[in-house]
Formats: structure tokens, sequence, C-alpha cells
């Protein structure tokens, strides 16, 4: 099986981006140091919330594509068994396969709508972390202090959007120097690894969030929202 043309590469940095399903196109890529992906959760998320008088962001309405059960995410890390992984998920569906250890990232207090009948608010995710060759000082189990903008008006471009602080500070812990995010929504993971001099293979099914990705990418100093 042979790539599709590569839908953005910068060969200085060593940055790629391939548009389309990534259960088609890793079957041709060489193997990656180290994987750092946001996949579909399994959950059908679609955003509701919006703001009164202001619309709401423009994905209002929209599910994640294959967003229906775990069976992408699944199969993806299947077909990378070996490489290992940062992959960020939720309690409501069962831990990926190897899972070696499970952080929380505390995403602040101005995250985590869920339901409003509930005394206490989803600001929580988890991420779990496969396989070995992790390095650095022993931190906490649960990372605080990595804020996302939560509004499109003001620089979100995704609606699951992490901070490119936090993907940074998760790749400080692999010495891996060739990435691959095969759920880079808008470019977070790519965007980080290029900030750290690092390759990075990003795939992304969505053609309006590789376009986001490629003016992420193109830009030499990142927005505050973004860098947040």
């Amino acid at each position: 099986m042979s790539l599709p043309t590569p839908y953005y590469h910068d060969e200085a940095a060593g940055i790629m981006i391939y548009c389309g399903d990534a259960r088609l196109i890793l079957p041709a890529l060489k193997k990656a140091d180290l994987m750092v992906t946001d996949p579909p959760y399994g959950i059908a998320h679609a955003t509701n919330f919006s703001v009164r008088g202001m619309g709401g962001a423009s994905w209002i309405g929209t599910e994640i594509a294959n967003d229906g059960d775990t069976s992408t995410r699944d199969q993806v890390l299947e077909m990378m068994t070996g490489t290992p992984a940062i992959v960020f998920g939720t309690w409501k569906r069962s831990r990926p396969a190897g899972t070696r250890s499970v952080l929380i990232w505390d995403k602040g207090p101005a995250s985590g709508m869920g339901d409003l009948s509930f005394p206490w608010k989803g600001s929580w995710e988890e991420i779990y972390v496969i396989g070995s060759g992790f390095v650095g000082s022993r931190d906490e189990g649960v990372i605080k202090g990595f804020t996302e903008v939560t509004w499109e008006s003001k620089g979100r471009a995704h609606p699951n959007q992490k901070p490119v602080k936090l993907i940074r500070y998760l790749l400080s812990k692999h010495p891996g120097h060739t990435i691959l995010d095969p759920f880079m929504g808008s470019g977070t993971t790519l965007r980080a690894a290029k900030d750290l001099g690092r390759r990075c293979i990003g795939v992304e099914i969505e053609e309006k969030y590789c376009q986001i990705a490629v003016r992420r990418l193109e830009q030499s100093v990142l927005p505050l929202g973004e860098a947040a």
C-alpha cells in the first residue's frame, strides 16, 4: 500500500499532514517513536452549549467523526502496537488495552459543563499512558495549570482542543523524535512538536481541521489563546 499525497509537508521542520482515515493511512507509515493523540472517545459527542445572544460556536450540533463507539480508537491503537502512546479519553468508556497508567488532567474551573442538575462539573479528563521509554522528573499524576480558551470567538479552533502547553509537557516525558497523531484535529500535537524541534506526522479525516492545522503550523508565534 502506498501513502496518499500529503495534505501538507514542511520538510525543514519534519512536519507532515495526511487528510483521510487513519485506519487506511497508518499501514503505509513507518513506525513512530511516540504517539500522542486525542481520539474519538466513543460517546457520540455533540456540543450543544451556546452563549445566549452570541449564537454559539460553528460546531454546535455536529458530532465528532467515528465517535459512536471506541472501535476506531481501538483499531488504530492495535495497528500501532509496540509504539509508546499518550492517549486522551473518558471514564465513561473502557480504557485502551495495554494501559500502563492513568493521568488526570484538571482542566480548571472554566471547563466542563456536563449535567447541570448534578452538583459537580466534569472539569477533568483521563490520559492513558501505554508502553515504555518515558523519562523526566517524577511529577504528580493529576496535571494542573494547563487551561484552554473555551470560546471559538477567542481562538478555540476545535470543540475538543487541548492546550499546546499541555501537549509540550507530555512530549517532554519521552525522548522520541518522531511523533504521530492519527486523530490530529486542529493540529495541537503537531504545533507542540514543532515548537520542540521534533518531527511529527498528523492524520485527520476532516479537511476543515487540516486547513486550520496548516494555519497554526505556519504561525511563527502563537496567539495567547492557543499558547495557554
